[in-house]
């Protein structure tokens, strides 16, 4: 079985557990809106790192599978809340729960999934389960501390790329680095590899952020289940736009500034601040910046005994990374 054949079939067992997972829940008035994004699919990377994680140092998948699903949901938790703090209408290609039902409800979808994934963690039959929850526990706490940062961003004038870099470390690079030291230590990894397996998942996760907002104004819709450019539309500070910012021409920025006067912006707007963002070589700053967070990553798992876990692990990032190339 080649890679791509083990990377679905991993998919789908985590895709299996879930859709069983929504239909022993009853109470559609909470469970409806709160599978509403974990049903839709999605690429499920972060379960499929916890469960390459604990192969790649020797553990079970039995092990794995459960705690993958506890990662999706967290994922999608945090999804859910962030919808409503950005005011997006649209994630995967289908309504926001915000959208389709309420803020309240949403709220609401939101606390049930996180308590849900603890559920899931806690009937666990591990001998380290205590480390696996502190991981978790400890990860989402920083990842509150990324949002809050990503928040204040919106109303601070100057901004730079350590600043954003520092952000993207703290809410998403965190829950990647969380999801593969938690593989590694259903694993019983030894310390050194639970380090390069979360070393890995944090240089992954940057790279993978930095990856998203290229995607965001390059890529169509059906790509990233969200409008092109609505990271632009709502002023979202991203490794674009204070790039750009910091590396423009007086002229570009004027330009620039006279798109984000506009009360909305058109697709041609969009077009537009793309080709600008292309003058000042932000494309090409952000492309170097994922191929060295991406090389970070895959330099992690040379500390690793080679087996074909560990090995996947490589072609999923090289996977990631060549999204954008």
């Amino acid at each position: 079985m080649g890679f791509d054949a083990r990377i679905e079939n991993l998919r789908n067992q985590v895709d299996s557990e879930i859709q069983n997972l929504c239909r022993s829940k009853r109470t559609e008035s909470l469970y409806e809106p709160m599978f509403h994004l974990l049903e839709s699919g999605g690429k499920r990377i972060r379960p499929l790192l916890l469960i390459l994680s604990c192969r790649a140092v020797g553990g079970d998948i039995d092990n794995g599978i459960h705690a993958a699903v506890a990662a999706e949901i967290f994922h999608t938790f945090t999804l859910v809340h962030d919808d409503i703090m950005d005011h997006d209408s649209m994630r995967r290609g289908r309504p926001t729960v915000h959208e389709k039902w309420d803020e309240a409800t949403a709220i609401l979808a939101g606390d049930g999934l996180v308590t849900l994934a603890y559920q899931i963690l806690l009937n666990l039959n591990h001998p380290r389960l205590i480390e696996v929850l502190q991981t978790f526990t400890n990860g989402l706490m920083i990842l509150c501390e990324g949002q809050a940062m990503d928040k204040a961003f919106e109303t601070r004038e100057s901004i730079v790329l350590q600043d954003y870099e520092q952000m993207i470390e703290k809410k998403t690079a965190k829950l990647m680095e969380v999801v593969c030291e938690a593989g590694a230590i259903l694993g019983d990894a030894c310390k050194s590899d639970q380090e390069s397996l979360r070393c890995f998942g944090l240089a992954l996760g940057k790279g993978f952020q930095v990856q998203d907002d290229i995607l965001d104004i390059l890529s169509e819709e059906s790509v990233t289940g969200k409008p092109v450019g609505s990271d632009i539309v709502e002023r979202k500070k991203t490794y674009l736009t204070i790039h750009f910012m910091n590396h423009a021409s007086e002229a570009q920025i004027k330009r620039y500034q006279t798109y984000l006067e506009k009360k909305s912006l058109s697709h041609e707007d969009i077009l537009s601040i793309r080709e600008l963002f292309r003058q000042a070589r932000t494309f090409e700053s952000g492309r170097q910046a994922v191929d060295q967070h991406i090389g970070d990553a895959l330099a992690c798992l040379d500390e690793l005994p080679s087996c074909e876990a560990t090995e996947d692990l490589k072609r999923l990032a090289l996977k990631i990374q060549n999204r954008i190339h």
